[in-house]
């Protein structure tokens, strides 16, 4: 028979050994670095980034010309149907109260009164206001039609104060008299 080794109690106790875990030996040298690698771009941003960029150059290039070209009036479709909004109320009371003064001697106030005589709309003779749009109307005078705007001096009429909206027709309001459009 083998004899089995067999352990004796009898002896002193050994405490277990515990191995020391390995230490790397410092690096003398830094380790190379690759340099960071640039992200793909795909060209569907690229287009989109250029397409940007263009059109921002575009609209500011628009803008410039915009504020730059002085001479043009900027047009609006319907611009003189508001503005209404653009005035005052103190204005609009005080050319409604100019409104009733003139017509108080023509209108009958009682409760069975009738409207008077209509407006009779004589303007000054040998003048015709042709159209109005934008702030600019189309005159006929005796000699030629020209174009004339509220400030303009016309022989004949005076200085131009104002273009009015009377009901349906257009007015031009100047010194000598009121030419009303057909």
């Amino acid at each position: 028979m083998v004899d089995a080794p067999t352990f004796r109690s009898d002896g002193p106790r050994r405490a277990p050994t515990l191995r020391k875990p390995k230490i790397a030996p410092p690096q003398l040298f830094a380790e190379r670095r690759t340099p960071p690698t640039r992200p793909t771009r795909d060209i569907g941003e690229l287009a989109l980034r250029t397409v940007g960029v263009a059109l921002a150059v575009v609209s500011t290039a628009f803008a410039g010309y915009m504020i730059s070209d002085a001479e043009r009036r900027p047009q609006f479709a319907g611009l003189e149907h508001l503005a209404i909004y653009s005035r005052p109320t103190v204005l609009a009371a005080k050319r409604i109260q100019t409104q009733i003064a003139d017509q108080r001697g023509k209108v009958d106030f009682t409760p069975v009164g009738s409207i008077g005589e209509p407006q009779s709309e004589a303007g000054v003779p040998g003048f015709a206001l042709l159209s109005v749009r934008s702030g600019v109307a189309l005159l006929q005078t005796p000699n030629a039609i020209i174009k004339v705007s509220p400030g303009d001096l016309v022989e004949g009429l005076g200085r131009v104060t104002g273009l009015e909206r009377r009901g349906e027709k257009w007015a031009l309001v100047s010194s000598a008299g009121v030419v009303i459009g057909e």
